[in-house]
Formats: C-alpha cells, sequence, structure tokens
C-alpha cells in the first residue's frame, strides 16, 4: 500500500514569491490580455474614445501582494459599468474579465 505525499503550504516563502519579477509579470500580462478584450468591447458598443483610456496600472498593496488592474479611466466609465439613468449599463470591465480558472489538475469530470 503505497502513501500519498502530505504536502504542507509554508506561508514564510509567499511573501518571497510575490515579489518575485516573473510573478509581477504574469499579473501584468493576464491584466493586459483582460484589457485588450475590454478595449474591443468598449470600441464596438461604446466609442473608440473610451476603449483608448482603458489601462492597466500595477501597485504593490499594504499587505505586500502584488495587484494589476484593469481600469477606465474616462469620467463616464462609472455610469457605462454600473449604468445610470441616462446611460445603459454595459459592463465592459466585467465582462472582459469574466475568464475561467486555469487548474494545475488534469480533468477529473470522467472519472467512476
Amino acid at each position: 500500500m503505497s502513501r500519498r505525499p502530505r504536502i504542507r503550504f509554508d506561508e514564510r516563502g509567499l511573501s518571497a514569491i510575490m515579489r518575485h519579477p516573473e510573478v509581477r509579470a504574469a499579473l501584468h500580462n493576464k491584466a493586459e490580455e483582460i484589457a485588450a478584450r475590454a478595449r474591443t468591447i468598449a470600441a464596438s458598443e461604446i466609442d473608440d474614445d473610451f476603449a483608448s483610456q482603458i489601462r492597466v496600472s500595477d501597485e504593490t498593496r499594504p499587505s505586500g501582494r502584488p495587484v494589476s488592474k484593469v481600469e477606465a479611466t474616462r469620467d463616464d466609465a462609472p455610469d457605462h459599468e454600473w449604468g445610470s439613468t441616462n446611460t445603459e449599463r454595459r459592463r465592459v470591465l466585467g465582462r472582459a474579465g469574466n475568464v475561467q480558472p486555469q487548474t494545475i489538475f488534469r480533468d477529473r469530470g470522467n472519472q467512476s
């Protein structure tokens, strides 16, 4: 009878991992993919000016966690995202960010 290895995560290394340039680059690249989708949606449903004002910003939270955010910087961006009395709710950023989570595990859907 073989025993499965038991893995226990050590959080002390997490802050070092989060500061690693490759992790930050991966976060930024994923945000750029989402921003590209958002620009496409915005250009087709709103206008090119709105699309040109969608940007990626990188920051570090007080906890040390790196974050890459996709932001629409135009003044009426919240109206287009959430809707208002004069603007239809379009959810440009929300729809662009609706990506399926990736997993490191193989598909287990067909197991008996």
